[in-house]
């Protein structure tokens, strides 16, 4: 009997071992070491140990290496003249990490001793770390060829003590004939690091002989099969071994006939393995998957010699049919299947906080939101579409919306482009119907989103409905309703489920993966908050670095759809162009430090209201005053949420609050666009809203630690912050509010019906501004959100910007030049001369305005173009038609060759993300406490780590 121990590694597992072998009951004939170690101390220790043969080899030599080459160093085996056959070797297989208990080789020995077709034996492996945990005691193979243990981390009650004949044990502790191990071939190459054992054990098995366990002899282990192969080796580089252990078997199993089948299928089946790994929340398992089937599949020569060495051990008349009483059965799958799912849902019930029941504070504060917004947005009901201010038709139909996404000849599609199209995509037989719908729910998605972020840091439901009320109707919201800035909408209804999302991600792959595209949908529709974001993703990263390769991926999503325009824009030289709001270009309202410092993007719409009911006299300063003392309650309750206990969980929640604001104070100074002339600042609405947001949730804070003492108070916060925007809520039923309900066009009704024979059709737009005029060239129907590009609002004026400008100027002022060529080359069929209101001075007095911008002038020399035919007034303008007869249909601009393949990219990763973003798993059931305590957290339904 010989021992063969290979050592990998030193220090305390290598010493419980040698004590171990040294204690032995029966102890073996010979003691053979393989010193695998680079550790001069472990090799001194070996040496110690007395062994009669001492074999050094490569430290990245795998464990079926060196044995081996251990038993090529052993001398042949005996020989005898006795008719009684020869005399039988055993090997004792060793790890450095598995120390034998005293009686471990006596009772292997006494069991093969009585069982002369026994070929295998193995102890019941122990953890070193819980000896009364049993790591491993057999193995065996799925239906489906996947390797699995009889009895894993198990606590030993002696529930396997009548176990005897298994498929297969583990290396650790084998006893194994010598001759038997030699004419099958031993380990095989291609299994370096797991499962190595349990092929052994298949070819012991076909070639006649049996593998049993025995359940009185134990070996501690300290180190797992994988953990032996490489210490600290991740999960997921396990599982793509195992996996390429299995797919490797699963050729060399499988019947010649069937190989190339099998062989055929490695890739596709690894491919739609990843969708299910991550529809299991487990993508870090994808790459593994998909290396193993690579692997495998170009390994060479190894399943060759992997079939010849199976085929030579093989007995005739042995099937594989033989060994299926050996193989778990698929109830018995399936069993343990549930049996660890419900184990991963008992874990995660164990750490989920507490939340507040949703009902019936949360949906009543919702269904206020969505009452109060039907009533004051009235008008909009049943709009086809929106205008006013930056608000135009999302597309005229989803082909439109595929064009929008997919880069052109002069410029790269906008993210916002992706959020438009799955806008668009919820009304698909009219795309631009969905705006409507969008501003009637803001109020109440943007309440609910809130809710659901105070939730998950608060434990009573008072304050998470007051923050809910408060971010429903918060300014920097209702603002951009009014005036009509869809892209501000937007990012200001999800910011909080991205908060909310990104709050849970570094306990859940799903929650990381819904964070990563409701980025898309705030980076894209708010540019200007994207440093924000990325400071606070870099912070998020810092508090939690061991989830930081987790929280690495959460800007995948925005960095795939935005790489085509942060490209063109460094190429261009212009990267601060990058931060310029998405959409139709438009004004918005000019923020005031006050305004910024009270979360107000325009102050002046709550300076008019409440000029109205105070005095006549009445300073602006008082007014600002007024407003200061009503919104005061929220930041002195979010600064006194610092000063109660458990204070700090306000700090990071302030902290976005200053990171929002201290972005509106850089973006207030910013212009990157320009509109008629002159420059457009960036709209400061988003970073308020992050602002206010911080400030809201510190405040729920605030109150959730005050317990029922903040009953007051947040009574008055909330009532406060109400009476404060009441005003705004009465704008759009009083015609004050800049969007409005109108059809799916921004030219006249003529326009558009000829557009549909030629939807590239040219209209040239005049809009007599201040004292000059305004000029651009508008297809189609009309200008739409889909087809607008910041690198075309941003880049410096093209070729044909300044052809239009040149025509513009020769038909508004009597030049006497021949207009019809320049028509005809930028193939225009109308113009329209939009309705301009005249420049107000300071006094209130109109403001004379150049011959070029006075709106009669420049009608009088349209009137007076021989090339155009006037057509009347129209809901747009006034409107003359080009008299001249060119039958050419524009063409579209062109599209580069690899537009279609980078779109179809950019999809594939927002697919692939909304796959792990779905919940696929149970939901964790917090148990429900004592309703009669205030203090005690509701019952609710949660998300739990899927992980």
């Amino acid at each position: 009997m010989t021992a063969v121990l290979v050592a990998r590694r030193g220090g305390a597992t290598l010493e419980q071992t040698l004590l171990g072998l040294a204690e032995q009951s029966r102890p073996p004939d010979r003691l053979l070491i393989v010193d695998a170690t680079d550790d001069e101390a472990a090799t001194r220790a070996l040496a110690d140990a007395r062994p009669t043969m001492f074999v050094s080899a490569a430290h990245g030599a795998s464990f079926g290496d060196d044995i081996a080459r251990a038993v090529e160093a052993l001398p042949d085996p005996e020989t005898t003249s006795s008719p009684y056959g020869g005399v039988e070797e055993w090997l004792w297989l060793l790890r450095h990490d598995t120390a034998p208990d005293p009686r471990a080789l006596e009772r292997l020995l006494g069991a093969v001793e009585v069982a002369p077709s026994v070929a295998v034996a193995g102890p019941k492996q122990m953890d070193a770390a819980a000896p009364t945990v049993i790591i491993e005691f057999g193995e065996t193979l799925t239906r489906t060829g996947a390797s699995a243990a009889l009895a894993e981390r198990e606590l030993d009650q002696g529930q396997h003590d009548r176990t005897s004949d298994v498929l297969a044990i583990g290396e650790a502790g084998m006893l194994v004939r010598r001759s038997v191990f030699t004419a099958v071939g031993g380990f095989d190459p291609a299994l370096p690091s797991v499962d190595a054992a349990l092929d052994l054990c298949v070819r012991i098995r076909l070639a006649g002989h049996r593998v049993i366990g025995v359940p009185l002899a134990r070996v501690f282990v300290a180190e797992g099969t994988a953990e032996f192969a490489r210490a600290h080796v991740p999960r997921r580089i396990v599982h793509r071994w195992r996996r390429a252990a299995q797919l490797h078997r699963r050729l060399v199993y499988a019947p010649a006939v069937a190989v190339p089948l099998h062989w055929l299928s490695l890739v596709p089946l690894a491919v739609l393995r990843s969708f299910g790994h991550l529809l299991a929340k487990q993508p870090t398992r994808v790459a593994g998957e998909i290396a193993a089937a690579v692997v495998v599949a170009f390994s060479g020569g190894r399943v060759p010699a992997a079939r010849r060495r199976l085929a030579r051990a093989r007995v005739a008349g042995i099937t594989w049919d033989a060994l299926a009483p050996l193989r778990m059965p698929p109830a018995e799958v399936r069993r343990r299947r549930a049996i660890a799912r419900d184990a991963r849902i008992g874990r995660a019930e164990d750490v989920a906080p507490p939340r507040p029941d949703f009902l019936p504070g949360g949906a009543l504060v919702v269904a206020l939101l969505a009452g109060v917004s039907a009533v004051a947005f009235s008008p909009l009901l049943g709009a086809a579409s929106l205008l006013g201010g930056a608000t135009a038709p999302i597309a005229p139909d989803p082909a439109a919306l595929w064009a929008g996404m997919m880069a052109t000849a002069d410029a790269p599609a906008d993210p916002f482009a992706f959020v438009l199209a799955l806008l668009g995509v919820l009304t698909p037989w009219q795309p631009s119907l969905a705006l409507g719908v969008l501003w009637l729910a803001a109020m109440p998605l943007a309440g609910l989103g809130a809710w659901w972020l105070a939730a998950g840091l608060v434990r009573r439901r008072g304050p998470a409905a007051a923050a809910a009320l408060l971010w429903g109707v918060a300014p920097a919201l209702l603002v951009p309703l009014i005036a009509g800035r869809p892209a501000a909408v937007i990012a200001l209804i999800a910011l909080p489920w991205l908060l909310a999302a990104a709050h849970r991600a570094p306990r859940s792959w799903s929650a990381t993966a819904a964070a990563g595209l409701l980025t898309v949908i705030v980076g894209g529709s708010a540019p200007s908050l994207v440093p924000a974001l990325l400071v606070a993703w870099l912070a998020w990263m810092a508090i939690n670095p061991r989830r930081a390769g987790r929280l690495l991926t959460l800007i995948v999503p925005l960095g795939a759809v935005a790489a085509p325009l942060v490209v063109a824009q460094l190429w261009r030289g212009s990267p601060l162009a990058l931060l310029a709001d998405p959409g139709i270009v438009a004004a918005p309202g000019e923020p005031a430090p006050t305004g910024l410092l009270l979360g107000w993007p325009d102050l002046a719409l709550a300076i008019g209201p409440l000029q109205s009911i105070l005095p006549e006299d009445a300073p602006p300063l008082l007014v600002a005053i007024v407003l200061g003392a009503l919104l005061a309650p929220l930041p002195l309750l979010a600064l006194l949420g610092l000063a109660l206990p458990r204070g700090g969980r306000a700090v990071l929640p302030l902290a976005i609050g200053a990171l929002g604001l201290v972005s509106a104070v850089l973006a207030s100074g910013v212009s990157l666009t320009t509109l008629d002339g002159r420059a457009v600042p960036l709209d400061v609405a988003p970073a308020l809203g992050l602002y206010w947001l911080g400030l809201l949730i510190g405040a729920a804070i605030a109150l959730d630690g005050l317990r029922r003492a903040g009953a007051v108070p947040g009574l008055i916060a909330t009532i406060a912050g109400v009476a404060a925007v009441a005003p705004l809520l009465a704008a759009p039923l009083t015609g004050l509010a800049e969007v409005r309900a109108a059809e799916v066009r921004t030219l006249p009704a003529i326009v558009a019906a000829s557009a549909a024979d030629d939807p590239r059709q040219a209209t040239l737009v005049l809009t007599p501004a201040g004292d000059g005029l305004g000029a651009r060239l508008e297809l189609g129907a009309g200008r739409t959100l889909a087809e607008s590009r910041t690198a075309r609002t941003t880049g410096p004026a093209a070729e044909d910007a300044r052809e239009v400008a040149e025509l513009a100027a020769n038909l508004a002022a009597a030049s006497g030049r021949d207009t019809a060529p320049a028509l005809a080359g930028l193939d225009v069929r109308f113009v329209l001369l939009a309705p301009a209101l005249a420049p107000v001075g300071e006094d209130g007095a109109a403001v004379p305005t150049a011959p070029l911008a006075d709106p009669a002038a420049v009608s009088a020399a349209l009137d007076a173009t021989d090339a155009l035919v006037p057509v009347g007034d129209t809901d747009a303008g006034r409107l003359w038609r080009v008299t001249a007869t060119d039958d050419d249909r524009s063409r579209p601009p062109g599209i580069p060759a690899t537009a279609p393949a980078v779109l179809l990219g950019q999809l594939g990763i927002l697919a692939l993300t909304l796959l792990l973003a779905i919940p696929t798993g149970r939901r964790p059931r917090r148990a429900r406490t004592d309703e009669g305590s205030i203090d005690d957290p509701a019952t609710t339904f949660a998300e739990g780590d899927d992980d």
